[in-house]
């Protein structure tokens, strides 16, 4: 039976006016914390791989053909290594904004504090909804925000070690990986 809520019964659960939500089961995940949930949401919601290169030129043992069922000298297939590809790709977005992220925050703590409390403004009626719902973190002041970003880069130095030659070879743990990185 599929449960479904009207915008007001939702809006009585959760109200803007509450001081704060009660943390859930998983604040601040690693990876495996989230896998039985990724995995339920990837048997779901298939992967599709568009066509892209069907070779592998990450390690020394040189360029690996993957075409026609083929597996790398790694033991890699084309759906594994096209999700690995897909993780660096993930991977080096996350450290282009995580840095630029990490840098303005560094900036206004050196500027501010690390006690400056943040204001968004009244049209803002949940700030940092993401960082709220990942890190069960409700960020008040830069410092809050610095966690923040010392979580994703903690993360980030994990999921970008797990493209490395021989760490991963599945495709649905390669795709858990870059669900994890989209949060």
């Amino acid at each position: 039976m599929v449960v479904t809520l009207e915008r007001d019964e939702i809006s009585e659960l959760i109200s803007s006016e509450d001081l704060w939500e009660p943390v859930g089961p998983t604040p601040m995940p690693e990876i495996p914390d989230l896998r039985n949930w990724s995995m339920r949401l990837l048997k779901t919601y298939k992967p599709f791989y568009a066509p892209s290169c069907d070779l592998c030129c990450l390690c020394t043992y040189g360029k690996c053909d993957l075409t026609a069922g083929r597996r790398g000298a790694c033991g890699i297939d084309i759906a594994s290594q096209q999700a690995r590809m897909v993780l660096i790709a993930c991977c080096t977005g996350l450290a282009a904004h995580g840095a630029h992220a990490r840098h303005m925050i560094d900036h206004l703590i050196k500027s501010h504090g690390e006690n400056y409390k943040i204001d968004l403004g009244m049209q803002v009626d949940v700030e940092a909804p993401i960082a709220r719902t990942v890190m069960g973190l409700k960020p008040e002041t830069l410092g809050d925000l610095r966690r923040v970003v010392e979580y994703v880069q903690r993360e980030l130095i994990h999921l970008l070690s797990s493209t490395h030659t021989g760490q991963e070879g599945s495709s649905l743990d390669f795709e858990v990986k870059n669900l994890h990185a989209g949060m």
